[in-house]
């Protein structure tokens, strides 16, 4: 119950659910029945509820305070807070594991899924804050266009398609990644997971959080384009624990979520873009990937 109730939150926290109850979203009361959950389910203990209670404490600091200068300081706090959780830093968390050390195919590395408590929390906050701050932001992010915000849905497919096709081609290339078709048994569990509690996590913080704060320090338009690849650099580094080729594979996805972020303003589309990948990634090639050993 304790990750249905996380999940529905995640959802409900996207522009397109407007439902409100005694004028707050529904996502507030769903977020907060899935703490007791998980505190009652063992998911988190005292320390980190408390730690919780905190962080939505400063999370609406950061939403309601008027003078710059301290408004700035607790957006810093709230986001290395955010940054910490993600990275599962914080003690007290119990995240759910749905699969420990299992070798989806012979030749492939070991693999552990979670449902990770912390990091869908921090993934769920971080994507309140990029939508507050975009209904109340009146200047556009800068992109190669003024009307990028009335794009079709063409443009996002093409580049979706694209991202897919240039990081598989170079995972292939780089030998990282064999052609491998199967549909593991906990495929529907890893479907959702990575979606609501991995690539929402993922890009709001990238592309949410950090690629637009770049949009906004690289004033000049026809250097708008660095912040995407700058986000990418940057979200490739975080993978470096997978070896050298690994980072780069990712830095070329890392563009492609970057690039349909910068083309569409839109977070859903780089989530949905990200969230491709893993799924091709996952149910036909090697995955998470080869080991040379």
């Amino acid at each position: 119950m304790t990750f249905y109730l996380l999940a529905l939150s995640i959802i409900c926290v996207f522009p397109y659910c407007k439902i409100s109850i005694m004028r707050q979203p529904l996502w507030h009361y769903l977020l907060a029945l899935g703490v007791v959950s998980a505190y009652f389910q063992g998911y988190i203990n005292l320390y980190a509820l408390l730690f919780t209670g905190l962080y939505v404490v400063l999370y609406y600091c950061v939403q309601n305070t008027k003078r710059a200068i301290i408004r700035a300081i607790l957006s810093t706090v709230f986001i290395v807070s955010s940054l910490a959780l993600a990275l599962h830093w914080v003690p007290g968390f119990n995240n759910l594991p749905i699969v420990i050390d299992e070798r989806i195919t012979s030749d492939a590395i070991t693999f552990t899924l979670y449902a990770n408590f912390d990091k869908a929390m921090a993934g769920l906050f971080l994507c309140a804050y990029f939508f507050s701050n975009l209904d109340s932001n009146k200047k556009p992010l800068k992109t190669d266009s003024n009307k990028a915000g009335s794009l079709n849905v063409k443009q996002p497919i093409f580049i979706i398609i694209a991202t897919v096709l240039a990081s598989f081609t170079a995972a292939l290339m780089l030998g990282l990644v064999s052609f491998d078709p199967k549909v593991p048994n906990f495929w529907l569990v890893f479907i959702a997971i990575n979606l609501l509690f991995t690539c929402v996590a993922e890009e709001a913080l990238f592309r949410g959080l950090l690629q637009t704060k770049l949009s906004k320090i690289i004033t000049p338009t026809r250097l708008a384009i660095l912040a995407p690849v700058i986000t990418a650099c940057i979200f490739a580094l975080a993978h470096f624990a997978g070896g050298f080729n690994y980072v780069l594979v990712s830095f070329i996805a890392g563009l492609g979520y970057g690039y349909a972020f910068y083309k569409t303003r839109r977070l859903e589309w780089a989530i949905l873009c990200h969230w491709l990948v893993n799924v091709c990634h996952f149910f036909l090639f090697t995955y998470p990937m080869l080991n040379k050993i």
